[in-house]
Formats: structure tokens, sequence, C-alpha cells
């Protein structure tokens, strides 16, 4: 068990275009819900421990390698509240002393002395939550912070840099394109602004870039005109990302997923451990795990979740174990969405099927396109299709 995911569903406004499982955040919420997860954290782990055929308990022979705060708003809980869950961790799993601890920060949030007080509790990742350094952009898509606060955030990294006197805080900054009535130079100046080093911040270590999607259920999708401009640029929004890939490789950065990039080093640990497909636990509503051979995830209602542990129950939602079919189709599609691609015999031989024409056909017209690199056995994807790796995936799949 290489990694832990902590969901902080609480948020104090809801944005416009997130379908996450998240909850209002309301002061009196936090003393029962971190009770409940410590709950599940101590069921799962001796779930776990039931299962697990190694010596040491829990966490596998060389224990936890990555603890993810995850939101919603994790920035919401206090200096002890954090301590309180890292306590619950490390009772219940034996925690490497190299222990990548991520946690989502809301710019709002990143003070000086809230970020070095996480640092002296083991977090030593950031990921900032900026979607946009600029005002009319956070406008539109309904956040609360403004690019001044996105600056200031950045400014108190550097200040945690020199107090700990690291070369650079390991930190990510979140970057949204596609937002309503925005146009493509306001994007270019976010990228340009993350990645470039000014009298404030180094240029960041890792950047994430995430188109936006209406999502069913969202106040977006309930926005007819908010619908109307998502359909009709969807060819910007290609130009966008085409763009900021180009822009930022040149700059120095490895483009190692669809979504992100990063510096020489600076990868995220806790996404390279799920992409390889290696055993994962979620605690939190709407929280995925995966291990011994079974998916799941947990119910995504902040109620129904308390209620499930002050039984005594596991707040499982659905369960099951992926057909040698289905693993085959979601390692293919996880390969596909890094750099490094799929090992097409590897794939073969671990899951008894042939690579066939029918395969080799699609991956001809990929490379007549521009979409697909093949080199000594390996498919990987170009930026251009990654843009499409959801159709190349299913292009590819074994049908189930």
């Amino acid at each position: 068990m290489r990694a832990l995911y902590l969901h902080i569903p609480f948020c104090r406004s809801i944005c416009p275009f997130c379908a996450f499982a998240v909850h209002g955040d309301k002061a009196g919420l936090h003393g029962a819900y971190l009770s409940a997860m410590e709950k599940e954290i101590a069921l799962s782990a001796a779930a776990f421990q039931s299962t697990d055929t190694h010596d040491s308990p829990s966490a596998g022979e060389n224990g936890v390698e990555s603890i993810y705060f995850g939101g919603g708003t994790p920035s919401t809980l206090s200096l002890p509240e954090v301590s309180r869950l890292l306590n619950a961790v490390r009772n219940a799993f034996t925690v490497q002393d190299g222990v990548e601890i991520a946690f989502e920060i809301n710019p709002e949030d990143a003070t000086r002395e809230y970020m070095a007080g996480l640092a002296s509790l083991g977090v030593n990742r950031f990921s900032l939550g900026l979607q946009s350094f600029q005002d009319g952009t956070l406008r539109s898509l309904g956040r609360s912070h403004t690019g001044d606060q996105c600056a200031k955030a950045l400014e108190a990294l550097e200040a945690l840099q020199a107090m700990q006197g690291t070369v650079t805080p390991n930190y990510n900054i979140d970057l949204l394109y596609g937002a309503p009535g925005v146009e493509l130079d306001s994007f270019h100046g976010d990228v340009e602004m993350a990645s470039s080093s000014s009298a404030l911040h180094r240029s960041a270590p890792h950047i994430s870039l995430y188109g936006l999607d209406i999502e069913p259920g969202t106040l977006f999708a309930r926005s007819p005109a908010t619908v109307k401009w998502n359909r009709e640029h969807q060819e910007q929004q290609a130009e966008a990302y085409l763009w900021a890939s180009a822009y930022l490789r040149k700059k120095g950065y490895r483009h190692y997923e669809v979504s992100n990039f990063c510096l020489p080093g600076r990868s995220g640990r806790q996404n390279e451990i799920v992409w390889d497909g290696e055993e994962y636990l979620g605690f939190g509503p709407g929280a995925h795990s995966f291990s011994a051979g079974e998916r799941w995830h947990n119910r995504r209602h902040l109620r129904g979740y308390l209620r499930h542990l002050e039984e005594g129950s596991l707040p499982v939602a659905y369960r099951e174990r992926p057909t040698l079919d289905q693993r085959a189709n979601e390692e293919l599609m996880l390969s596909l969405r890094r750099d490094t691609g799929l090992e097409i015999s590897q794939w073969e031989k671990k899951y008894g099927h042939p690579w066939g024409n029918r395969r080799a056909a699609v991956v001809r017209r990929l490379q007549e396109d521009g979409k697909a690199a093949v080199g000594s056995g390996s498919l990987a994807l170009t930026p251009a299709g990654f843009l499409v790796a959801d159709e190349i995936t299913a292009l590819l799949a074994e049908s189930v």
C-alpha cells in the first residue's frame, strides 16, 4: 500500500464548475467528520492487514510513500486538525521516512504562518488551486480569491523556502482554461506567469492545466449561456492546450501526463503511483480505493458517510473486482495518458491479448495524423493525441 488519499469535503463556497463530493463548510461539522475519518482509517487498515501477505502490518514491505490531502478544500482545516489526521494515519499504517505529504490549499489560506505550520507537520508538497492570476477569469469561474492573493501565496512559498533553507519549495499550480467569456491571451498570461521567474517567485516546479468541462449537476450545467459558450469554444480550448504544451516544453518542463507538466525531478508521487496501477486507499466521502484486486468508492453524501461510521461499518457505496479485460483496458488508458506510453509486448504478455492487425492499423492512422509516436515496441501519444486520449483508448480497447 504505497499511497493514501484523504478527502476533505468542506468548501467555504462551491465553485460553479465543481462536480466533486463537497459540502459547505461549517465549524460544527469538523469534529464529527474527523472522528469518522479516524474510524475509517482504522477499519481500513485492519481490513488491509487481513489480506496483506507481508510481515509489516497494514502497509506492505516498504510502507506508505505518499499521503495526499485533497478536496474540497483541505485548507479549511486548522493545524491541530491536520495533525490529528496525520496521527491517525501513522497509528494505523507504516509510513516511510521519506513520505511525500501533499496538501491542496486555496490562495486565501496560503499564509506564511499556515504553510510553515503544515511543513512542521511533515507536509512537503503544496498544490495551489489558483486557476488563474487574472481577476476577470477568476470572477468568470466563480472563485472567491483574487489575483493579488495568488501573488501573495507565491510570496509566502518563497518565504517558506527561505525559512527551511531549501532550493525551491515543492509545489504545484493548478490553472484552468476555457473560462466563459475569457479569451486566449488571458490564459497565455497565466501560463507565462506560472512558469517564469520574477522578483516575487521562481518558476513553478509543477503545473497542472485543466480545460473547463461542464459536468452534470453543476451550476454551470444549469446555465444555458455557459453551456453554449463551452460548446462553441471547444476548438479554442484545444488551441490553448497545444500552445501551453509547446510553450512549457520549450521552458524545460516535461509534459509527463495529459494535464501535468513538471521540471526535472518534480513529478507528483501520488499521481504516478495511481497511474502505475499500484494499490491505494482513499478516505472520506466519494473517495476511491484499489486493493487486493478490488476497487470501490465511498458514499458521496456527508450524512450517509457519517452514519455508516457511527455504526462501525465502512461507508462503501460500490465495490467490484475488475475482470482481466477490464484491467487490460485500464492499463491501456493509464499508459496512454503518460509520456512514457505503453509497452506493447508487456501488455500482450500480461493480459494474453495479441496486439493484432486492427490495433496496428489504428496506430498507423494516429501516426499519420501526428497523434502518436511508435518506438521499439512502445506506443506514446503526442500532445495532439493527448487531446483525444479517451477516444484513442476506446479505439484500442478490448470489448468487455
